[in-house]
């Protein structure tokens, strides 16, 4: 008998602690904001706002004109890739296959091709940054024989102007790179390193960072730079010093030699009153089941204080790992676009 009880008492011990966890785990993702909404899409490359309640999709082939949030499909163009807007929105820039096309977002037509390297087998993530100004459009590709090169084109004169070669020894690539908001300079990261280029010389000023630089995200009044990696860095544009750093548990300081896959998977957003900073909550998870968190694995999203970087809300985020955050151009949403979900938060 006496057995028999301690068997129950165990039992009743075991139930207690599994509801418990239970309990905990339960409030720990109630904690998380789910998404208002959820496209399901195919292949997406790159997405942006063309304006408040349009937002233009790309895939492999083809680029799409949605309504938002309502998802209805206005408009479809011919060619696909990787996405920039001039800065009065009166030019969609479309990369792929080593060209860059410039669309009228309004009419859908063609208004320019840069014929910018051979045409390759396959395509390959490509970066397209305008001046503040519109006036010049750099752009660099992911593709090994491209290397450390970006490429500046006039816009009015639809011609080449120009190439800013790194001549890092450590890199191999280009992954991302940015205008500052006045113009004056090129944040151009690669599989290894960070550097600011002099817009005006067409000269690399300085390295930013010894480690890879897969997101580049100005503040709105350009004072500050953050870098999206395996640690999230912030810089003071007045000095180039580091203001902070936002770290994760578990990842160490040793560099490694594919920390810029990762990098590449960190990305980083800021509002366009500067209010909020999108990060990562986490590093990527790895692609399997945890027993503490239903179906496939997510990395979370943290909105942050930009000036320090504390963590004020955790969104849900997306399975398995982040590709691209961007805010709606009023700040009202916050999207993370991944290569078959694209899901949206509303940010009050």
């Amino acid at each position: 008998m006496r057995r028999f009880l301690v068997l129950i008492g165990i039992v009743g011990l075991a139930c207690v602690l599994i509801g418990g966890l239970g309990g905990f785990a339960m409030l720990w993702f109630r904690r998380e904001q789910q998404p208002v909404i959820v496209w399901e899409l195919t292949n997406t490359r790159s997405a942006l706002f063309l304006r408040n309640d349009l937002l233009a999709v790309a895939d492999d082939r083809q680029t799409t004109f949605r309504r938002f949030p309502g998802n209805q499909v206005l408009q479809t163009l011919s060619v696909g890739g990787y996405l920039a807007l001039h800065p009065d929105r009166t030019l969609l820039a479309i990369g792929s296959w080593g060209t860059v096309w410039l669309y009228d977002p309004v009419s859908g037509e063609r208004r320019a091709t840069f014929n910018c390297w051979p045409r390759g087998e396959h395509i390959y993530p490509m970066s397209l940054a305008f001046s503040s100004d519109g006036s010049v459009l750099a752009v660099s590709e992911f593709h090994h024989s491209r290397g450390q090169e970006v490429q500046l084109w006039d816009v009015m004169s639809q011609q080449q102007i120009g190439s800013i070669l790194l001549a890092d020894p450590d890199a191999a690539t280009i992954i991302a790179l940015a205008f500052s908001p006045d113009g004056e300079h090129l944040v151009v990261g690669t599989d290894a390193s960070v550097w600011l280029v002099d817009v005006a010389q067409r000269t690399v000023s300085r390295q930013i960072q010894p480690r890879p630089g897969g997101s580049i995200a100005f503040s709105p009044d350009g004072s500050r730079l953050v870098l999206g990696g395996k640690f999230i860095h912030v810089y003071d544009t007045a000095t180039w010093q580091l203001a902070y750093r936002i770290s994760f548990p578990g990842e160490e300081e040793e560099r490694s030699p594919m920390e810029f896959i990762a990098a590449r998977k960190m990305p980083v957003a800021i509002s366009p009153d500067g209010r909020w900073l999108a990060t990562p909550n986490r590093p990527p998870p790895g692609d399997s089941f945890s027993f503490f968190e239903p179906g496939p694995p997510r990395q979370t999203i943290a909105l942050r204080n930009p000036a320090d970087g504390r963590r004020k809300r955790i969104l849900s985020g997306s399975p398995i790992r982040l590709n691209i955050l961007m805010f709606s151009p009023d700040g009202e949403w916050l999207l993370d676009v991944g290569l078959s979900e694209i899901r949206a938060w509303s940010i009050p």
